[in-house]
């Protein structure tokens, strides 16, 4: 099959979609292992991220001829050959080696040596990438060092835009911008105090106003469910953040309660004394 001009935005989303399926995995795995004593992965942390890492590569370079990204994406490598498999499965390792000198020698020559080759990869990666995106072609070095060409995998999947399209895009961003801008701006509980007021099959909780509360390292903001930071009540029981309780209060000043509904027509906000 003859190579097809690939798009750039396809290329790129193909490598970050590398990286997010072995952010995912990873996680997955460390989130696998809580149940064991802590700190126990943190030594082989390196080691593994290299053998997940060799594991993907081999799963999909050298198995398919295309990483799991670019196999999402219906592209592939053009006609790679084992001896380029087996470089780039060396060159993947050159970060765990480096990082692996760092921390075992740090002020060892070779370390030095290693370091001012990273330094240049960089510096060569920053000019790849300048070059990718003028011509569109190879978008890691990795790639031109081993002059790897990327293809569609099939004849039919070439992305095609229209005007049609481009409008349907600007129209969905536009809306979205205006979600955004407009969404922070409306206050839930106030609508939800108005609806849950009209609801004549609503039965308000009683309330009663206590003299002391309880805070301890376990307690919950009744707005946010996080720690109360700077905590502060409003007549009732529950125990709100300052900014959580104050904030409400200045935005609607008939705030109620979450929790019990409780509303205090003087504005209460007096901060909780801790035991």
């Amino acid at each position: 099959m003859g190579k097809t001009n690939l798009l750039r935005v396809t290329q790129m989303n193909a490598v970050y979609l590398d990286k997010e399926i072995f952010k995912t995995l990873y996680q997955l795995f460390i989130d696998s292992t809580r149940n064991l004593p802590p700190g126990f992965i943190a030594p082989y942390e390196p080691e593994l991220k290299l053998l997940l890492h060799l594991a993907l590569l081999h799963s999909s370079l050298c198995k398919e001829g295309s990483t799991f990204g670019q196999q999402l994406l219906s592209i592939r490598y053009h006609k790679i050959n084992s001896a380029q498999k087996i470089l780039y499965l060396i060159a993947n390792c050159f970060e765990y080696v480096k990082n692996k000198l760092e921390f075992t020698a740090p002020s060892h020559n070779i370390n030095n040596t290693i370091f001012k080759i990273y330094t240049v990869i960089k510096l060569l990666d920053f000019i790849n990438l300048s070059i990718f995106l003028r011509n569109g072609v190879k978008p890691l070095l990795l790639e031109r060092i081993l002059c790897l060409n990327q293809v569609y995998a099939t004849d039919n999947v070439q992305r095609q835009y229209e005007s049609k399209y481009l409008a349907r895009e600007l129209l969905w961003n536009g809306f979205i911008e205006l979600l955004v801008f407009i969404l922070p701006l409306i206050n839930y509980h106030k609508i939800k105090r108005a609806i849950r007021n009209i609801n004549p099959f609503h039965v308000k909780t009683k309330y009663s106003v206590v003299a002391n509360r309880s805070m301890t390292m376990h307690s919950k903001c009744a707005y946010c469910g996080e720690n109360p930071i700077l905590p502060h009540h409003m007549g009732c029981s529950h125990i709100f953040c300052y900014v959580c309780l104050k904030g409400n209060q200045v935005a609607d000043s008939k705030f109620e309660c979450p929790a019990c509904e409780h509303n205090n027509p003087n504005l209460l906000c007096d901060r909780v004394t801790i035991m």
